[in-house]
C-alpha cells in the first residue's frame, strides 16, 4: 500500500529578480514500511520537495502544479489548520541540526513531554512524563530520568538528535521525513542514528523518507532510491538497481 503519492509536483520561488524553479514535475510514491532515500547534491531540491509535502515552504515559494496524496486523501489544497493536524500525526520531520531544532531554554524532557501534550491532550502530567521517558528509551537514550532534566547544550550531537527523533515520534506518525539528519554528526554517531531508523521502522512499521547527498547512507539504509538533480527526478528504483546500473554516473554527480 502506498502511504504517500506525489504526482507531477512543481515548486517555484518568486524573488524580485524572477522565478526560480526548485522542483520540476516530480512524481514518486512511498510504500508502507519502506525507507526511501531522496539523494542528490546540495541545492538540487531535495529539502524543498519534502517541505512542499508538509507545507513548510516560505512565503516566497508556491506549489505551481501537481497533486499530493496522504493515505489516499489529496492534501494539495489543505489549509494551514488542516496541515497542522497532519503534521505530527501522519507526518513528522527530523531536521539536520538538532541544536537549532531544540529550545535551549527548556530541558529536553520538557520538550518531549510538550510534544506528547500537543498530540495527546487527554493525558495527565504524570502520563506525559511517562510517555516522554518511553520515547527516550525507544530512541536509545539510557538513564532517561537523568537525561530528561538536561538542556540541549549539555548533550552531545548524537544525543540531541535522538531527542529530536523522540519529539518526532510523539504522535506515532506514519511517515517520518529525515532531512540530512546525520550530516552534522561524526561517522560513528551517524551509523548509530541510521541503525536507529532501521530499528524504528522494524518496531513501529512507519515509512521513512531519508534525504541525503551521501550514496553510502542511501545504499546502507534505504529500500529504494530517488535521484534528484537540478530540481528534477533523474531516476527511482531499488537500491541494487540504482547503484548497479550506475544511474548516478550519468552526469548526476
Amino acid at each position: 500500500m502506498d502511504l504517500l503519492e506525489v504526482e507531477n509536483l512543481s515548486v517555484s520561488f518568486y524573488r524580485p529578480e524572477g522565478e526560480i524553479e526548485a522542483v520540476k514535475n516530480v512524481s514518486f510514491s512511498l510504500r508502507e514500511g519502506e525507507i526511501l532515500a531522496v539523494m542528490g547534491e546540495t541545492g538540487c531540491g531535495k529539502s524543498v520537495l519534502c517541505k512542499s509535502i508538509l507545507k513548510l515552504l516560505p512565503d516566497i515559494a508556491r506549489i505551481k502544479t501537481g497533486h499530493i496524496y496522504a493515505g489516499g486523501e489529496e492534501i494539495t489544497g489543505c489549509s494551514e489548520k488542516q496541515m497542522r493536524k497532519l503534521r505530527g500525526s501522519f507526518f513528522s520531520m527530523v531536521f539536520q541540526n538538532p541544536m537549532t531544532a531544540l529550545n535551549p531554554c527548556m530541558s529536553v524532557g520538557e520538550q518531549i513531554a510538550e510534544a506528547v501534550r500537543l498530540r495527546q491532550p487527554g493525558l495527565s502530567g504524570r502520563e506525559r512524563k511517562q510517555r516522554a521517558a518511553e520515547l527516550m528509551q525507544m530512541v536509545g537514550l539510557n538513564r532517561s530520568r537523568e537525561r530528561a532534566k538536561q538542556y540541549p547544550f549539555q548533550l552531545s550531537g548524537g544525543m540531541a538528535q535522538r531527542c529530536v527523533i523522540a519529539i518526532a515520534l510523539a504522535a506515532q506518525p506514519s511517515v517520518l521525513f529525515a532531512d540530512e539528519a546525520t550530516t552534522s554528526l561524526d561517522v560513528t554517531v551517524q551509523a548509530q542514528i541510521l541503525d536507529l531508523f532501521l530499528e524504528l521502522r522494524k518496531t513501529t512499521g512507519m515509512s521513512i523518507v531519508l534525504v541525503t547527498h551521501n550514496p553510502g547512507v542511501a545504499a546502507g539504509t534505504a529500500d529504494r532510491v530517488a535521484l534528484m538533480k537540478d530540481g528534477e527526478l533523474m531516476g527511482i528504483g531499488d537500491v541494487e538497481e540504482i547503484f548497479e546500473k550506475r544511474i548516478h554516473n550519468q552526469n548526476f554527480v
